[in-house]
């Protein structure tokens, strides 16, 4: 594996990312903006099911998925270049691994309320008790995943390049 995070390394991309004066830092500014518009967003829905905002009809929070899937594929493309720019230091790392599992998490579970609470909401109808625990955890997870991503410069174990 290590054969193939040094192949990786050497690429014209990842010397790029590494080494251009603005490159990486335009890149993670990328990417904070695109995780912004996602989990920003991602929780404020998580926060509307957990009855703020009361007055604000859930249906119209509607309006804030075409901003997280924008921030979602900003977030992906600028994460694909970061890994690119140095990939053992980012696939060694646990809380790599920990930053994933609950921003993928979080994500399932907003798709599962917007399925499933969304129509009861457009029906007028209270939300179920379930969707409160439901809104919580994910609201958790996102808190979690970006957490985890503010750590990952610090907690790497083994780092090829510099």
């Amino acid at each position: 594996m290590f054969a193939v995070f040094a192949w990786i390394e050497q690429t014209p991309l990842s010397i790029w990312v590494r080494e251009d004066l603005y490159a990486f830092f335009v890149i993670l500014i990328f990417h904070a903006l695109g995780m912004g518009f996602l989990v920003g967003a991602g929780m404020a829905v998580c926060l509307r099911v957990l009855g703020f905002a009361r007055r604000a009809p859930l249906d119209k929070f509607r309006g804030f998925f075409p901003a997280m899937w924008i921030g979602c594929s900003v977030s992906i493309l600028s994460g694909l270049l970061l890994l690119i720019g140095y990939p053992a230091k980012a696939l060694t790392n646990p809380v790599f691994a920990v930053k994933f599992a609950c921003l993928i998490g979080a994500a399932l579970l907003l798709r599962m309320m917007v399925k499933r609470l969304f129509p009861v909401a457009a029906r007028g109808e209270a939300l179920p008790a379930w969707s409160r625990p439901i809104a919580a955890l994910a609201l958790l997870l996102w808190a979690a995943g970006v957490t985890a991503g503010k750590f990952l410069p610090y907690t790497h174990h083994l780092l090829m390049v510099s």
